[in-house]
């Protein structure tokens, strides 16, 4: 069963992160004609930073017939993911879905959309509870608090729909932040066909947002450095050991931020990481002045 979802896309927590995702390789969104139907390519996050509803239902407007939806996706803002799910449930014409890698948390809703929906024999499906996070006093938070609940309830009420599961099931995989793969996905109904591992590119993103994120779409420490970018950044200091709200804290007030102190008294653990990460772009910078030079 395909149904919109009757969820206002305008009220949006007072504050929300910048990014999700660190990308990795392979992002791209594109629409291109595929034999009798069209192919949209959706291989990025889902948002402002990566292909938001505006730029989805653009592309729609111009597509008639019959769609083909590849998605590749971690996932991101659950407003734009809804709104996409609704664009596609009103389009004129036949929508199948093809998860070729990874639908996850708004990206999932967006594949619900699907007429049909295949998975291929080596990619995911998960669902799991919205969440943001708000700056100010206790009834904005409250207010988050509630919206976020009624957000829980209408994607429970799109996947129960789908998939013909209570939605004390539904609720208790989305608390448990779900990974389904190919077989387990189509046995619990989000998806209908398995499908061969597409050769093609696909985008590969920084998962370690999410809690149970399945060991083979882990991504190895990297070893090199963008240090162009803030969220790279943060995404190799934790790779050598910081947590997330330490990585966090250097990237954006520098030494004394992890603390609150003075450089001094920062924690011996902390400090060997940063000494790692400022021999790193030593060397960094080392290579360009070479590179420059010759």
């Amino acid at each position: 069963m395909r149904n919109s979802i009757k969820l206002p896309t305008d009220k949006r927590p007072s504050a929300q992160r910048q990014r999700l995702f660190a990308r990795a390789a392979g992002a791209g969104f594109d629409v291109h004609a595929a034999g009798g139907a069209t192919e949209v390519v959706l291989y990025d996050e889902i948002g402002q930073w990566g292909v938001s509803a505006a730029a989805f239902k653009a592309k729609l407007a111009s597509i008639t017939g019959d769609i083909v939806l590849k998605i590749n996706s971690p996932g991101g803002d659950v407003f734009d993911g809804i709104a996409m799910h609704n664009d596609l449930i009103a389009h004129r014409g036949n929508v199948r879905i093809e998860v070729t890698g990874l639908a996850a948390s708004a990206a999932s809703i967006v594949a619900m959309a699907g007429d049909e929906i295949a998975i291929a024999s080596n990619a995911f499906v998960m669902i799991h509870r919205a969440w943001s996070f708000t700056i100010g006093n206790t009834e904005d938070h409250t207010d988050t608090a509630r919206l976020l609940s009624q957000i829980d309830g209408a994607l429970a009420a799109t996947y129960q729909q789908r998939t013909g599961h209570d939605l004390q099931q539904i609720t208790t995989w989305m608390a448990e932040e779900t990974w389904f793969g190919a077989s387990e996905a189509i046995d619990a109904g989000f998806a209908d066909e398995q499908i061969a591992d597409r050769d093609e590119p696909k985008a590969a993103f920084d998962l370690s947002i999410y809690a149970h994120v399945p060991d083979r779409l882990k991504q190895a420490p990297r070893q090199g450095l963008n240090i162009g970018s803030r969220t790279e950044t943060e995404q190799w200091l934790r790779s050598h050991g910081m947590s997330r709200s330490q990585a966090k804290a250097f990237t954006h007030s520098g030494y004394s931020g992890l603390s609150g102190a003075p450089e001094s008294t920062a924690p011996s653990s902390q400090a060997a990481v940063i000494e790692k990460f400022i021999a790193t772009v030593a060397r960094a910078t080392a290579d360009l002045s070479k590179g420059r030079r010759s």
